[in-house]
């Protein structure tokens, strides 16, 4: 079947739109979570990341957060009384610079919550650049099985200049 010049022509621009469009929808700084989990005991300290099922709009706006890692384990600690601290490391995949919100849980061993921290944020982390966390809870069990740690939110932040 011969297909005419304007009918090419058409399907060529419809092509190049959502082309261009996935790639502008992709620069947005909404994110879905994603985490990573480690152990407190040397045995199980196997990362896991999950993504959930997401919406068509939802999926190209969560691009940007899936080049966000973490490095390593996280490994968490106690310090006086019911406070704890968990630190780790994330690295910016992107080229451009970003804020990145994390937030830690501790799991006991039946993967029940334990304890929830406040959203931190990783400030200014450079395109490619990696960077340690440090985000501190309360919790009034002193030991966990596990430690949850996801990305709540990534924001662009070309020179300091993004929605901070």
């Amino acid at each position: 079947m011969v297909v005419s010049l304007l009918q090419r022509k058409t399907f060529f621009i419809i092509l190049v739109s959502i082309l261009a469009l996935s790639l502008f929808t992709a620069c947005g700084s909404k994110t879905a979570p994603s985490t990573s989990t480690s152990s407190s005991t040397p045995a199980s300290t196997t990362p896991v990341s999950t993504q959930p099922a997401l919406s068509p709009a939802t999926a190209t706006v969560t691009t940007v957060s899936k080049l966000i890692t973490f490095v390593g384990q996280p490994k968490a600690k106690m310090h006086a009384g019911t406070t704890f601290e968990v630190v780790g490391q994330v690295k910016n995949g992107d080229s451009k610079q970003h804020d990145i919100y994390l937030q830690a849980t501790l799991l006991d061993a039946s993967g029940t919550k334990i304890a929830t921290t406040a959203i931190q944020n990783v400030d200014n982390v450079a395109a490619g650049a990696t960077e340690t966390f440090t985000i501190q809870g309360t919790t009034t069990q002193p030991t966990w099985a596990q430690i949850q740690v996801t990305i709540i939110k990534v924001s662009e932040n070309i020179g300091g200049s993004g929605s901070d």
